[in-house]
């Protein structure tokens, strides 16, 4: 009798398994699909400027991520760095460079603003001595924010 009930109980799973293969649904389909409806894509126009026009393809576009807020470094740079490179970036040539030009803007990626001010440096640029003392104890968010401040030079 136990054998006949387990073949029974088989058949039955099988079968309901078949079934469930032929009609394309899976044990979660309807989960599936109410999570699908609770949460819609946001579809923009591959070209922004432009109506959609029918037929024109568009794409899923993830919502923006909100920006961390700025951390206010004035004080920062007002105990670590004014005394070299001045209370606007200008410097004190030859010793330290005018961060304000826009050659030196371009010249530094903000990796190497961030690993300089992190491990310092020290160098012979045309006979003069450069020399920057490292901040290793400075946060991500303050690294962060002395770049930024530092870009904001820029003219």
């Amino acid at each position: 009798m136990l054998n006949f009930r387990n073949s029974l109980w088989r058949a039955a799973t099988l079968a309901g398994l078949t079934a469930a293969m032929v009609l394309g649904a899976a044990p979660n389909a309807e989960a599936k699909k109410k999570k699908a409806k609770a949460a819609p894509t946001k579809v923009v126009p591959a070209k922004p400027t432009e109506p959609i026009k029918p037929g024109e393809p568009t794409k899923a576009v993830e919502p923006a991520k909100a920006a961390a807020p700025a951390l206010d470094v004035t004080d920062l740079w007002q105990g670590k760095c004014k005394a070299c490179h001045g209370p606007d970036g200008t410097g004190k040539p030859p010793k330290t460079e005018n961060m304000t030009a826009a050659a030196w803007q371009k010249r530094f990626t903000d990796a190497q603003i961030r690993k300089t001010i992190v491990e310092g440096f020290e160098r012979d640029v045309d006979g003069v001595h450069q020399k920057m003392k490292a901040f290793p104890d400075l946060t991500p968010a303050q690294l962060d924010g002395l770049v930024a401040h530092v870009r904001g030079f820029a003219k």
